[in-house]
């Protein structure tokens, strides 16, 4: 029996085609998504096609030699891709499997390396199956949207109104320096002390950077990029070279030779754990829990 889904009450959709339509929006690539399904491309295209109509609005556009989805295609793909997920754990429940797919969560590289760690160790430990997403915040935020990873993990000034959000941990800023340099032995510093200073920064347009740099501007201090470089690891170790001082999460580890001086009057950042709203399952409920614990303690 062909199980269905009922769209817009007297029109209904065959799972079938909202799986291929799932399949092709991961790839945006018709050939690629013909080839994950083992059916043919005509074939495809006739299956979302069929999709677009009882939907009643064009699921997918045409940028030059690229294929993005709409609005509608997006929040559909989403959809399919829950229903995937929900179904495969009904199954295993019925067969009696007590593990299923894959919990999935997408966070920053700071993240996983600063407030995820104990967490990740403890599901693994639990032989629950875990696939990692390595992204820049808005895109954590895009992917737990698109039902593309079940939680994220992503810093922001407010949580987004759409998903459910839970508070993690706010972090203010530390100045990392040498030892010897000057400003060593302060209590604390504030952005008109790094006036004159070369400072290791993230690329331009990143959050982190913007917020430094509208602290400094707004102090009139008067600084210059030493080298921008992507990653809390790799800022402080260009610092830790001597290539100029760095600004950083506070829970980043301060290494030998270097010192972590507080600096106040920048922003604070507050890292959120997302997912959509009424999105549960096994693996992902658990792994949940498990952030919430570790990241409070």
């Amino acid at each position: 029996m062909r199980l269905t889904i009922t769209l817009r009450y007297s029109k209904s959709v065959h799972y079938e085609w909202l799986f291929s339509f799932v399949a092709f929006a991961d790839r945006l690539n018709f050939t690629r998504a013909a080839e994950d399904l083992h059916i043919s491309q005509p074939a495809l295209h006739v299956q979302i096609k069929k999709l677009s109509e009882i939907v009643g609005r064009p699921l997918y556009r045409h940028q030059g030699r690229s294929l993005s989805l709409t609005r509608e295609g997006a929040r559909l793909a989403a959809f399919g891709r829950e229903v995937k997920d929900r179904g495969r754990e009904v199954l295993d429940e019925v067969r009696g499997v007590s593990v299923s797919g894959p919990a999935i969560l997408a966070s920053g590289q700071g993240a996983f390396l600063y407030l995820l760690g104990t967490a990740i160790r403890r599901f693994l430990k639990r032989k629950q199956p875990l696939r990692l997403l390595t992204m820049r915040g808005p895109e954590v935020i895009e992917a737990v949207r698109d039902a593309r990873a079940h939680l994220g993990v992503a810093a922001a000034e407010a949580p987004p109104p759409d998903l459910d959000a839970v508070t993690l941990r706010t972090v203010g800023q530390i100045v990392v320096l040498p030892l010897s340099h000057r400003l060593a032995r302060r209590s604390h510093l504030q952005p008109a002390d790094l006036s004159g200073e070369l400072i290791v920064v993230p690329p331009s347009g990143s959050p982190h950077r913007t917020t430094l740099a509208n602290a400094l501007a707004a102090a009139g201090a008067n600084w210059m990029v030493a080298v921008e470089a992507t990653g809390w690891e790799l800022i402080v170790q260009f610092a830790q070279y001597g290539l100029g001082i760095a600004a950083v999460n506070d829970f980043v580890p301060v290494p030998r030779g270097m010192v972590g001086v507080p600096l106040r009057g920048v922003a604070p950042v507050t890292y959120y754990l997302l997912r959509r709203t009424g999105m549960h399952g096994r693996e992902s409920d658990m792994l949940h829990k498990l952030i919430v614990e570790t990241a409070s303690a």
